[in-house]
């Protein structure tokens, strides 16, 4: 090979290289119109280029207000979740806290029961809640208690000496009652 015929294929080389790197730049351009929104519609490269780096641009600033959005949400979510568990655990609080007191009535109403048939019909009397007893055992009194208050309401009612006789008594009672009334 002789220096011309080096030169030459040196040259012919270089080209080719060249052609292949405007045809890569090209079809790069050429991209960029088709993805970039088209405004204007022109199809000169550098109102491409220029397109395109406003695009960038844009997508950028979308992207920090997208970040700073959801940052904000994720907080206020966070927020949100935290401020729930704090109420379920409220309630899971409370919860067990009227389970404990549930048990602690029935087993208060149990005892009572039990107390209540082992006295009898005697009318013995009913113990205390105390400080720990609970509404239910307090207002549960025997029925053997509630006619013995209708009784004693019934025998107050009665003149003097009738008290002692009883229901039939009463009956008779109530006729005198009526008749001192008339006259």
């Amino acid at each position: 090979m002789t220096n011309d015929e080096w030169a030459r294929l040196r040259k012919d080389n270089h080209k080719e290289v060249e052609r292949r790197r405007r045809g890569n730049i090209n079809e790069g351009i050429n991209e960029l119109g088709r993805i970039v929104p088209n405004g204007s519609g022109e199809k000169a490269k550098g109102a491409i280029l220029s397109r395109a780096v406003q695009y960038i641009h844009h997508l950028k600033e979308n992207e920090a207000r997208n970040i700073e959005k959801w940052t904000l949400e994720k907080l206020l979510m966070d927020q949100a979740m935290g401020d729930l568990q704090a109420q379920l655990d409220e309630m899971r609080r409370m919860w067990e806290e009227e389970r404990v007191s549930r048990q602690r009535a029935e087993a208060e109403l149990e005892l009572l029961r039990g107390h209540g048939s082992s006295a009898g019909a005697g009318g013995a009397s009913v113990p205390s809640a105390g400080a720990g007893g609970s509404a239910a055992a307090a207002e549960a009194p025997s029925s053997s208690a509630k006619e013995n208050g209708k009784r004693g309401r019934d025998e107050s009612d009665a003149p003097d000496g009738e008290a002692a006789k009883g229901q039939g008594g009463a009956a008779e009672g109530d006729d005198r009652t009526k008749r001192s009334r008339v006259e």
